[in-house]
């Protein structure tokens, strides 16, 4: 779904095509996509010439020149004769400008889906304002790891800024978040009984511990195999399953 034009990104783009036009530069352009085609500096084009890419376009609210050569030699390879007169093109990249709380809500719903059960979400906001493409949208969002305690947190989120499908920036996020009980509780605690999987060149064992720390999923803890009482270091697959990293 694209977003809605502001009125404030649409007179921004007027404007820097005025001022363009009034410096002597031909013909400027505004582009919305993270990339600029010969259909935008050259609309008169044949099917195959309009696909023909000329660049990246330039950050969001700044513009490039494209000079006739380069929208020549890309019109000659898709076979076209280029027109007389051709000439070079200034192209403007129209952009947004979002206040911290509006890229908060454009966050929202990407942070709310990355939360886990038990934490709630209480406020989110930028932390400045930001200028982005005038159609981005927010693609994932990319939280540090939260601690197993209750109550409430304030940290930092990474949002994914997409365009076309396209990662183009990556912008933090103040997020302050609630985390229940439930949610604070250890992914494996101390006493639990799990199956510990011993791996020896072609042969793979497996035998029952009790881990001896509160400890998390993807962490490596201690572990007392019930059988001989030893201690083994494990890399916790999931709350039910370790695998020993090393056995003498």
């Amino acid at each position: 779904m694209r977003p809605a034009f502001s009125s404030r990104a649409v007179c921004a783009a007027v404007l820097l095509s005025f001022g363009a036009a009034a410096a002597g530069e031909s013909a400027p352009v505004n582009v919305t996509s993270s990339r600029v085609s010969v259909a935008d500096v050259w609309p008169e084009c044949t099917p195959q010439a309009c696909s023909m890419d000329l660049g990246a376009a330039p950050p969001p609210g700044s513009s490039s020149y494209i000079d006739a050569a380069a929208i020549r030699s890309a019109l000659a390879s898709a076979g076209e004769k280029p027109p007389p007169g051709l000439s070079g093109v200034r192209v403007y990249s129209a952009a947004r400008v979002l206040s911290p709380s509006e890229a908060g809500e454009l966050a929202r719903p990407s942070i709310e889906r990355a939360l886990p059960d038990g934490v709630r979400l209480n406020s989110v906001e930028a932390k400045s304002k930001l200028t982005l493409p005038l159609l981005a949208v927010a693609g994932e969002v990319t939280l540090p790891k939260l601690p197993k305690r209750a109550g409430p947190l304030t940290t930092t989120a990474m949002l994914d800024v997409m365009l076309d499908g396209v990662l183009v920036r990556r912008v933090p996020i103040l997020v302050r978040l609630n985390i229940a009980a439930r949610a604070a509780r250890p992914d494996v605690p101390r006493g639990q009984a799990l199956t510990l999987v011993i791996e020896r060149r072609s042969a793979t064992i497996s035998t029952d511990g009790i881990s001896l720390r509160d400890a998390a999923i993807g962490e490596v803890a201690p572990f007392k195999v019930q059988r001989t009482g030893r201690v083994l270091h494990a890399l916790i697959k999931s709350a039910g399953v370790a695998q020993v990293l090393e056995v003498d």
